[in-house]
């Protein structure tokens, strides 16, 4: 596993001094599953959490893209910026990198998720008005035990859902209710059991289908053995599948995504009290322990073994078919600098300060308060800006 390479201070006095907020980071352990994290619901905060939760990824990650992102500059002849996006009404870092990583990066994520699930919810409107079909969900999943590891687990589940949608009693189960395409989502939570990866499928059919539920047993009984066989220990009858009606798919629909995993993450709990991997990494900030792991290593476990993955897959051609445009992660992160004005230049000095100290986050909303106030507004960045440089200043004389 990684070690703990990169360190941040904080600085109380500055953030105090400027807008009454604290930037440090408490810590404790919590040992078991028993507590909940702090629910951080003001808009402001919420994006003060994003940035915390990213340098904290990073120190738990540090060979990781998730390191350069919003950091590292594009251009290294050009200072970075801070933009202002007047219709988000939101400051953000220009000429720096971003890593579009759904899975690690938690700034990153919540934009990516989001346009995924407007692209999703834009699909399947289309497909129902215009192409007259209807959806069904599908969620596979299969006992697990503390002791697996996730990549295992993963990879295991893959073989698992090949055999599954190559069997041809399945095949031929899916064209008896006129099914056409897919769309498979990933989710990840972790519980008293271990790691829970599992599959949520939306099923595309021709028509608006009843009687569906007829087939589920058999269903069950086949996916019960592509696990077995995949070397995953059996689901129950009870649990392994369910398929459901196109009313529970919108509701999958309106709920996918890092608005709902990422700013609600914190009070979204998994099955029997499992928690969110972004649970995980907020609680490593805490030296919380979760069956016998830290809560550190288990997020180091999460972003190895989820690198590369795909949180969410449509049907070859889906896309096509319903005019949604293809877009990588990483093209869906930096769609944030359209439509956005420059307001600064930083230097390189200066934002190593904010880094170190994570202000990041606070030099942005001071920004733009000072953009809200009138354009210089009342200086509050600069008086920020001020106070960081007499801290540093200090410190550096007290150590001499």
């Amino acid at each position: 596993m990684y070690a703990n390479r990169q360190k941040t201070q904080t600085m109380p006095d500055v953030c105090r001094s400027v807008n009454g907020h604290h930037s440090g980071i408490g810590s404790g352990s919590l040992g078991i599953f028993t507590k909940s994290p702090v629910i951080l619901t003001n808009k402001g905060v919420q994006r003060i959490h994003e940035f915390l939760l990213q340098d904290q990824s990073a120190k738990l990650l540090p060979l990781e893209r998730v390191c350069n992102c919003l950091k590292k500059r594009i251009d290294k002849k050009q200072q970075r910026t801070v933009k202002y996006n007047e219709e988000r009404q939101k400051a953000h870092w220009g000429n720096v990198q971003r890593c579009g990583s759904v899975w690690t990066c938690p700034v990153c994520a919540k934009q990516i998720t989001e346009k995924r699930r407007d692209e999703l919810k834009r699909g399947l409107e289309t497909w129902k008005n215009v192409h007259s079909g209807g959806v069904l969900l599908l969620t596979l999943t299969f006992s697990h035990s503390a002791n697996e590891s996730l990549k295992s687990l993963l990879q295991r589940q893959k073989h698992a859902y090949k055999r599954f949608y190559e069997n041809t009693r399945v095949v031929n189960l899916m064209k008896s209710i006129f099914v056409e395409h897919k769309i498979k989502g990933l989710e990840v939570t972790y519980g008293k059991n271990g790691w829970h990866p599992h599959h949520h499928v939306l099923l595309l059919t021709k028509y608006q289908v009843h009687g569906f539920e007829a087939f589920r047993d058999e269903l069950t009984r086949i996916w019960i053995q592509c696990c077995v066989k995949s070397g995953l220990n059996a689901p129950s009858m009870e649990h392994g599948l369910d398929i459901r009606d196109g009313t529970y798919a919108e509701q999958y629909v309106s709920k996918w995504g890092l608005e709902h995993e990422l700013t609600k993450g914190h009070v979204k709990k998994g099955r029997n009290g499992g928690y969110t991997p972004f649970d995980l990494l907020q609680y490593s900030m805490l030296d919380a322990t979760m069956n016998e792991r830290t809560a550190a290593s288990l997020w180091q476990e999460f972003g190895i073994a989820t690198k590369g993955a795909r949180q969410l897959s449509w049907s070859r051609g889906l896309k096509k078919l319903l005019l949604i445009e293809e877009k990588t992660d990483e093209e869906l992160a930096e769609e944030t600098d359209k439509n956005a004005i420059t307001l600064r230049l930083v230097d390189c000095f200066t934002f190593s300060l904010l880094c170190t100290y994570q202000l990041r986050h606070e030099f942005l909303r001071c920004v733009e308060r000072d953009w809200e106030n009138g354009c210089f507004g009342n200086g509050e960045a600069d008086q920020l800006l001020i106070r960081l440089l007499e801290y540093e200043i200090q410190r550096l004389h007290t150590a001499a």
